[in-house]
């Protein structure tokens, strides 16, 4: 029962994560501004019944119920990583509210910078510095000697990178790494940055084949909260770290 309405919930979160995601990549919108959901091709308003996660998509054929758009696949995906991010958190922590609220929080907002990293190659700050808070409550409650170490370690990295390679590298990834550094200990935090690089490096790898052959500028982002979020949930769920 509570694991599926973890699920239930996740979704519902997924569902508000769309509107973070979309509002945060265009100019004059605010998250509760208008205070409704709305189509953005043809901006109508949206009845709450073509406004259930996941199920509303399904009835509508991914479509517009008013002029027939296409809705981005982007959509049901965000839903469904909110759900199943949710259950894998109440997984792990079903016997610790608080540290599940602080999982639940973390992932929301690595799923939000993720998309919005991918359609913008820029992470909000706010949604970086809500990683930052969580990851330093979450070591306070573990070791935090080691989260500290980790932290050093990994910002050290990025920081070097950032100077090597200005360009190629953004702030967002920096301030990223850091929370990611500071959520995980030393041996996990480094298994997380290279699990980044390799899928990073095998995304830009096929993108390119699938452009013949042209150089193509890669989110970094999506990648290192994939790979601290992984890490994070083997290392408080199965102790391996």
């Amino acid at each position: 029962m509570w694991y599926l309405l973890s699920f239930l919930v996740g979704i519902c979160v997924g569902s508000f994560l769309n509107v973070l995601i979309y509002r945060s990549t265009q100019e004059g919108l605010r998250v509760w501004s208008p205070p409704f959901s709305f189509c953005p091709n043809c901006k109508s308003k949206i009845a709450w019944y073509d406004n259930v996660p996941i199920l509303s998509y399904l009835i509508l054929k991914g479509r517009c119920r008013s002029c027939g758009w296409k809705i981005p696949l982007r959509y049901p995906i965000v839903e469904l990583l909110g759900g199943v991010s949710f259950l894998l958190n109440f997984t792990v922590f079903k016997d610790d509210l608080f540290s599940f609220v602080l999982a639940c929080l973390l992932s929301s907002s690595l799923i939000a910078l993720s998309f919005v990293d991918l359609e913008t190659m820029l992470i909000p700050d706010f949604l970086n510095f809500t990683v930052l808070g969580c990851s330093l409550v979450l070591a306070i409650k573990g070791d935090f000697l080691e989260h500290l170490i980790s932290f050093g370690v990994i910002a050290g990295i990025f920081l070097v990178l950032k100077l090597v390679y200005r360009e190629g590298l953004g702030s967002g990834d920096v301030i990223l790494a850091m929370g990611v550094g500071l959520l995980l200990t030393p041996f996990s935090g480094i298994l997380a940055v290279l699990t980044a690089a390799v899928s990073g490096i095998l995304f830009a790898t096929i993108t390119n084949r699938k452009n013949l052959g042209l150089k193509l500028r890669i989110p970094f982002g999506p990648f290192l909260a994939l790979g601290g979020y992984l890490f994070f949930l083997l290392e408080r769920g199965t102790g391996w770290f």
